[in-house]
Formats: structure tokens, C-alpha cells, sequence
């Protein structure tokens, strides 16, 4: 927390200190440069977690790493298979939507984020424009071939 304090200021934490997200979600999606104070900070991070959540589960038949980030953090290497969940930005306007994002935030998170995908490392696709069950479907496909 030190850290985000030194890197974005005061304003992105309350008076009780606590992080507020939407605050600092409207600075890092709004601003590239912004963005990549925190992906900086961040993709060290959460790439020495996931490593810890595959040491400890090595005894798991599968262990599933769902990340929209999985290439610019530099988790790809990690993986012994890749699937994309591919979808429209309509779709993903309404997924956000369920999880009762406000609309100026959906249409914040989906210009800023500037995911990128490295379609060559890509191992299978799925296209989720249908229903949950279509989806699941799908999934099951790929398991099975897996």
C-alpha cells in the first residue's frame, strides 16, 4: 500500500487509509502512462503469487489461471495450455453490468485496459457469445481433448 500511496498520491486512498478502487480505476484506465505505474508495480506481484499457487497444488490434476493479463504479465511461460474466452465488447459491457459496475466505469475499464493477446501461444479459442450453458458446453470440449 506504501507503494500505491508513493506512486498515485493521497487521493486514491480514503482518511481511514483504505484503498478506494473506483479512484484509483478512473486514474490508471483513463491514462496509459498511468496504467503502466501500475502494471509495473503489480505484474511482479501477482506472478510470484501465481507461483506460489502452483507450487502448493502441484498435486492438483489442473490448476486454472484466469487472467485477462496472462501475457503482459508474463504468465504464458507458466502454462502448459492457453485458452482464450473471446467475446464482443457488448458482451463484456454487459458481464460488468451484472457485477454492478456504473456505466461511466464499464466503458472506462474496456478502452483503458489495453490487453494484449498472443493469439501464436494461443491453444484453443472459445468464442462466449451465447448462453452460460453454450459456454459450458465448450469448455467440457476442450477438457476432454486436453
Amino acid at each position: 500500500m506504501n507503494e500505491l500511496r508513493k506512486i498515485f498520491g493521497d487521493g486514491v486512498f480514503s482518511s481511514d487509509g483504505d484503498l478506494i478502487y473506483k479512484a484509483l480505476a478512473e486514474k490508471v484506465f483513463s491514462s496509459r502512462a498511468e496504467l503502466k505505474k501500475l502494471n509495473r508495480l503489480m505484474f511482479p506481484l501477482i506472478r510470484s503469487e501465481v507461483k506460489n499457487i502452483l507450487n502448493e497444488n502441484q498435486n492438483k490434476n489442473y490448476i486454472i489461471i484466469d487472467a485477462a493479463i496472462l501475457f503482459d504479465c508474463k504468465l504464458d511461460p507458466m502454462c502448459d495450455y492457453i485458452i482464450l474466452v473471446d467475446t464482443t465488447d457488448q458482451r463484456r459491457e454487459i458481464f460488468l453490468k451484472n457485477k454492478n459496475f456504473p456505466d461511466d466505469d464499464i466503458e472506462l475499464r474496456i478502452e483503458g485496459q489495453h490487453i494484449r493477446i498472443n493469439r501464436k501461444k494461443v491453444d484453443f479459442i472459445i468464442n462466449n457469445n451465447n448462453s452460460k450453458e453454450s459456454l459450458l458446453k465448450k469448455v467440457e470440449k476442450i477438457l476432454r481433448n486436453i
